[in-house]
């Protein structure tokens, strides 16, 4: 099991980080929005609503930019959850999976959110998604594989059990390179 290295206030403080983060760059938009709202051409409410939905959009791209998720313990997450390098149609690919937690709590039932990346053979990225695993009194449900497809199990999900074909689509690559706008 690992020992989660951090301790003192880095440890207690570090889930509230993100969220601080977030909220001071939205008071910092919100006063940039004052000081547009008094322009001269803003007076009309189609003009405001056009500024306003411009900066909540910068706002939300540059918070993305500026306070990204971070994700660690990959190597334990691999193992415990079932990655590693598979075939699909002839085409082989690493699975990755590191979570936002440095180890899983199975004492509080806490993985912390987990981050699936599908890699070429030569490490780069070709699909990716976030998930909450489920976890259960004997461990967490595991990856499972088919021939051409995968399915994990997401416990903030509608559906449990998500399935993903492989190997992935165009689409997934596509998501995969820009920055997640929101946590």
């Amino acid at each position: 099991m690992h020992i989660n290295s951090k301790n003192g206030l880095d440890g207690l403080l570090e889930p509230y980080v993100r969220p601080l983060g977030w909220i001071a760059a939205a008071a910092a938009f919100f006063l940039i929005f004052i000081q547009v709202s008094r322009l001269p051409w803003l007076k009309t409410i189609h003009h405001r609503m056009g500024a306003s939905l411009l900066i909540i959009m910068v706002g939300i791209f540059c918070g993305s930019i500026v306070f990204p998720q971070h994700y660690g313990a990959c190597d334990e997450f691999t193992k415990e959850l079932g990655g590693g390098v598979r075939t699909f149609k002839g085409e082989s690919v690493k699975i990755e999976l590191c979570s936002t937690r440095n180890h899983i709590n199975y004492n509080l039932m806490d993985a912390g959110r987990v981050r699936l990346r599908i890699l070429f053979m030569n490490d780069r990225l070709w699909a990716e998604r976030t998930f909450m695993p489920v976890l259960t009194s004997q461990g967490p449900l595991t990856i499972k594989y088919g021939e051409d497809y995968l399915t994990y199990y997401d416990e903030a999900s509608d559906e449990s059990e998500v399935r993903m074909k492989m190997p992935p689509s165009y689409w997934e690559w596509l998501k995969a390179k820009f920055p997640k706008l929101l946590p």
